[in-house]
């Protein structure tokens, strides 16, 4: 089981919609509560919250819940709470997941802010783990022989526009600050999903079918 202190993470990494919903003004006030009742089977628990979810219904938790835009992440940080991991070993697992299964919005490749929370000391801490330029980035690298600014796809396809990661070191250095469980257990499932296949959402098919043209460019680069 988590931590018992009102301790919270937000990571700007993607849009959140997984296991809990704002309740609007139509929906009526039911709701499923996660306890320490019904959270022994972890299994019941998220397939009861994404009945809810489909319904358009809130869900409660009286200890902790997690929120992620692609349910395997939600699922799979879940597990990590319920074994008694951190927040923040919960946020390492998930984004793990998360540059997998969204890797057009989310990854290891990218870049992201921290904030954590503690109530106790009533401290803000955040991190900073955007990306940078390359060391060898020029002020003309995005400008033609003209020197006038190139199209926008031209910018974005290929390695040139590539920054160098920030999240990998983010996720460290927090793990090393409010983790508890061992590194290589929090990376455990998203490498099996990895080996043995995960379910692509909509999101992400979309996207490639979008994007096919441009993929192929990269591949014959």
């Amino acid at each position: 089981m988590a931590s018992r202190l009102s301790i919270f993470v937000l990571i700007f990494i993607a849009c959140c919609n997984a296991f809990a919903l704002q309740q609007s003004d139509i929906n009526d006030p039911e709701v499923y509560i996660l306890s320490k009742k019904n959270v022994s089977d972890l299994g019941l628990v998220i397939e009861k919250a994404k009945s809810f979810k489909k319904k358009g219904l809130p869900v409660v938790a009286d200890n902790w819940m997690v929120v992620t835009a692609n349910f395997q992440a939600s699922s799979v940080a879940a597990k990590i709470l319920n074994q008694g991991g951190t927040e923040v070993d919960a946020m390492v697992a998930a984004q793990a997941v998360l540059g997998l299964v969204e890797p057009e919005s989310s990854g290891l490749g990218g870049g992201a802010f921290l904030l954590y929370y503690n109530s106790r000391t009533k401290k803000l801490t955040s991190l900073d783990g955007r990306e940078t330029a390359p060391l060898h980035a020029t002020s003309t690298m995005f400008l033609d022989k003209n020197g006038d600014v190139i199209k926008f796809i031209d910018a974005v396809v290929g390695a040139r526009s590539v920054g160098v990661p920030g999240i990998p070191a983010l996720l460290e250095n927090a793990h090393l600050r409010w983790g508890k469980l061992e590194w290589p257990l929090l990376f455990k499932d998203a490498i099996g999903l990895a080996d043995s296949g995960f379910l692509v959402s909509q999101k992400l098919s979309s996207s490639v079918k979008k994007q096919s043209d441009s993929i192929k460019k990269i591949k014959r680069t």
